[in-house]
């Protein structure tokens, strides 16, 4: 292997992370897929920091965890429909099959809202089975939700097309670490 294979290496995974294959959104689906994936992982930050160790080795902290992911990304769904329904010009002049397909979308762009909570419910659910310990499950769980969220300026990126900044990463870094100490104050404080 040569010196040259590592950096292409990484030039290929760099380029998979930031780079979308079907190419950048259009902004309003772009904004509406960001919108989604910051109240998503919010949602579920919340859903997590709830937790307690009775709750984890219970198991109902992962069942909280999904049901928040599962019933916020049906409510965003249905907002979606209504609103669409009840503004339909607010589409143009679409076609019915224009219109059917816009609603697919919407469904894809509301994705983000599940993805958030596969996680840190799977993190909980391993404190509920005893391979971790309850307090190591619910950090783990708030760390997976605090790194998506400082990713949050490199899915922004992402979804737009344009390249990965310094300052973007500086941005994630900074939101992550509040993210982070509060759910350290919560897990650490509120037991």
């Amino acid at each position: 292997m040569t010196d040259a294979e590592p950096r292409i290496r990484r030039t290929r995974l760099y380029r998979r992370l930031v780079t979308r294959a079907d190419g950048p959104l259009e902004p309003a689906r772009a904004a509406s897929r960001l919108s989604a994936y910051v109240y998503g992982n919010i949602l579920i930050l919340a859903a997590v920091a709830a937790s307690t160790p009775g709750s984890i080795e219970h198991g109902t902290a992962a069942v909280l965890v999904l049901a928040t992911a599962g019933t916020t990304f049906v409510a965003h769904v249905f907002a979606d429909f209504v609103a669409s329904s009840q503004i339909p010009e607010a589409h143009g002049d679409a076609t019915d099959e224009q219109r059917k397909f816009k609603a697919v979308e919407e469904l894809r762009d509301a994705v983000p809202i599940l993805s958030s909570g596969t996680f840190p419910a799977l993190m909980l659910a391993l404190g509920w089975l005893s391979v971790i310990p309850a307090q190591w499950s619910e950090l783990l769980a708030g760390g997976v939700v605090v790194v998506r969220i400082a990713t949050i300026q490199m899915a922004t990126e992402r979804i737009r097309g344009n390249p990965l900044t310094f300052r973007a990463v500086l941005g994630g870094l900074a939101t992550a670490t509040v993210a982070a100490l509060i759910v350290l104050a919560k897990v650490f404080l509120g037991h």
